[in-house]
């Protein structure tokens, strides 16, 4: 099916240059798609002059073979669109009436790394809607999401996108805050200094408040509260590898404030083991 139906805050837009990353993404934006009722619209960006004669205001229609196999094999709703532009500008403004963007980790020809280097990072940035960066999961049988927070409104979008998946998906949810211990001198009986105990059980109240937050949105979704002393980059990788997705928000709070787009979500859209969303 390739009729798009006017419902553009449905719609799921798909970074697509014809390399296999991008197809990889195709059908995990198709898959998604069927699962929640929603169309797809694959975007392919050409930063030169369209010698072809199309341009940003008259979108290429013509859909490639790959494109509507995926929509075909799906029974999903989509359309293509060859548009003309900066890359980053074209997406960002596809992302103000779209459900999510979604793309692969890199392209080809000369921008093969574009999508797991700085054009990913911005879209994270400025993107209207959720980004979704897809790369196959290293562990293909994981069937959980994990949604990293740490109590800032960002991070309660996170978990609650992950909840929403999952309402689809039937996978638990992970509500997972890292806090950072820092360096740790046991006592001479070998016992752990009384703060970190105490650290421990104030990171404990916070993922259940964040939870409380959603359950009621939520019921159906089993949310697993889960705490670690690691930094959050390190503890949302680590657990990316036994994840279906792994969901940031798009700043945290605190000391950390800005930084999910800085150090931790930059570094998860890079080293991550599966599909990384950040939400806003």
């Amino acid at each position: 099916m390739t009729e798009l139906a006017e419902s553009a805050p449905e719609v799921i837009i798909v970074a697509y240059d014809g390399s296999r990353h991008a197809q990889v993404a195709l059908e995990w934006a198709a898959r998604t798609a069927a699962a929640e009722g929603r169309a797809v619209r694959a975007v392919a960006v050409s930063n030169a002059p369209d010698t072809a004669g199309h341009d940003a205001d008259h979108p290429d229609e013509e859909v490639p073979p790959p494109l509507e196999a995926a929509w075909d094999a799906m029974g999903v709703t989509g359309t293509f669109e060859q548009l003309t532009g900066s890359v980053e500008s074209v997406l960002l403004q596809q992302s103000l009436d779209a459900h999510a963007l979604v793309s692969g980790t890199r392209g080809r020809g000369r921008a093969a790394d574009t999508f797991l280097g700085s054009v990913s990072h911005r879209l994270a940035r400025h993107s209207s809607c959720p980004l979704i960066v897809v790369r196959p999961p290293s562990n293909p049988t994981a069937a959980r999401i994990v949604a990293g927070v740490d109590g800032s409104p960002e991070s309660i979008a996170a978990l609650r996108f992950a909840c929403h998946r999952a309402s689809f998906t039937n996978e638990p949810v992970v509500a997972l805050h890292a806090w950072n211990p820092g360096h740790i001198n046991v006592d001479d009986d070998g016992q752990l200094p009384q703060r970190v105990g105490q650290r421990s059980k104030v990171a404990e109240m916070l993922v259940a408040e964040c939870i409380a937050q959603v359950r009621d949105e939520f019921p159906h979704v089993s949310i697993e509260p889960d705490t670690v002393p690691l930094t959050p980059s390190v503890a949302l990788t680590e657990a990316s590898a036994h994840a279906s997705l792994v969901v940031t928000g798009s700043r945290g709070r605190g000391v950390v404030t800005g930084l999910l787009l800085g150090s931790v979500s930059q570094h998860l859209l890079s080293h991550a083991h599966c599909p990384v969303a950040v939400t806003r």
